[in-house]
């Protein structure tokens, strides 16, 4: 067929009317499986190609989501992101993913053309620095969003992470009960990022706990990367003999980390846990132990949240926390 294929042609082809087409294009209304199918043959026979931006322009609706992440370079991110995708295309929408650096302006620009986009929600991971307005902006605008893996201090919106202060007390708790430590340090994450915070609040909990007060941990801030582990490792070791123990913000933290011991002829002389448990966590040397915070898991139960507000709109904001739990391998010093 020369021209354009219309969605005339396609419902002339397949013998239904044009309304009918449309309904099977759009996987609403009561159509046969038949009729679908038959609809579904024509389309791929004429080679007709649905325009949603088109559609999407005439509802004022669309089925994309924006997916607005921090650092997409991130492994830990890489995987919320598929679980995320899994979620959004299982039930027909398709995410529009853009990374902000970790840079509030850049999020605000971005933010801006997924609207311009006319996306039907927004997953997203704040920024460092975000302003609480940005949930109020959200809501004027009527674009359902969820929170992922960060919250924003005193705002009530929806949220789906790991519960962080349960994750760094289970890794001192570990490190201290388990294996005798007495002094720990706490590598990586910038002083600004709420989880740092919680993380480290429940290695003080820890800490006191088990009797041993503030002066037994190292807290030594930084960039959440391999390069930044190696750096921060190295400026440990310069500083004077190690802590019995090492909690790292992530794992990529970790693996520079073990570079760093092992530039120093180090090694395995001390113990070390990380943080969100990667894919790659358990084929290190020694083997990684690490806070599993599910991160493919949490991205599907992201998706879901955000489906079901923008199929309810302007529902009560609600809280999804996941227990963390830890991997345990070689890395802190169990066999």
């Amino acid at each position: 067929m020369s021209g354009t294929v219309t969605l005339q042609d396609v419902a002339d082809h397949a013998g239904v009317s044009r309304a009918t087409a449309s309904l099977v294009l759009r996987e609403t209304g009561r159509v046969s499986q038949q009729t679908r199918q038959r609809v579904a043959e024509s389309m791929q026979k004429l080679g007709y190609v649905y325009n949603r931006g088109a559609a999407s322009l005439r509802t004022q609706t669309a089925n994309t989501i924006g997916v607005v992440v921090t650092n997409i370079a991130s492994p830990f991110f890489g995987e919320l992101i598929h679980g995320l995708e899994t979620g959004l295309t299982d039930s027909g929408y398709l995410p529009l993913l853009v990374n902000t650096g970790d840079n509030p302006d850049r999020q605000h620009e971005a933010i801006r053309k997924l609207r311009e986009h006319q996306v039907a929600g927004l997953a997203l991971v704040p920024a460092t620095g975000t302003s609480p307005s940005l949930v109020d902006e959200l809501r004027t605008w009527g674009l359902e969003h969820v929170l992922m893996t960060r919250y924003i201090k005193n705002v009530d919106a929806p949220y789906v992470g790991a519960d962080d202060v349960v994750g760094g007390r289970l890794a001192a708790t570990h490190l201290i009960e388990a294996h005798g430590c007495e002094t720990i340090a706490y590598l990586g994450g910038l002083p600004a990022i709420l989880s740092r915070t919680d993380r480290t609040k429940g290695v003080k909990e820890a800490l006191k706990r088990n009797g041993l007060d503030g002066s037994s941990l190292i807290d030594i801030p930084g960039a959440v990367n391999s390069v930044s582990g190696l750096d921060l490792g190295q400026r440990l070791i310069e500083a004077g003999p190690l802590p019995d123990g090492i909690i790292c913000h992530s794992d990529s933290i970790a693996f520079g980390l073990y570079r760093a011991l092992r530039i120093h002829g180090l090694g395995t002389s001390t113990r070390v846990i990380g943080y969100d448990n990667i894919g790659g966590a358990a084929l290190w040397e020694p083997p990684l132990t690490s806070v599993d915070t599910k991160g493919e898991a949490l991205g599907r139960r992201a998706a879901r949240m955000l489906l079901e507000r923008i199929q309810e709109p302007g529902s009560p904001a609600s809280i999804d926390k996941t227990i963390p739990q830890l991997a345990v391998r070689q890395s802190c010093g169990c066999e």
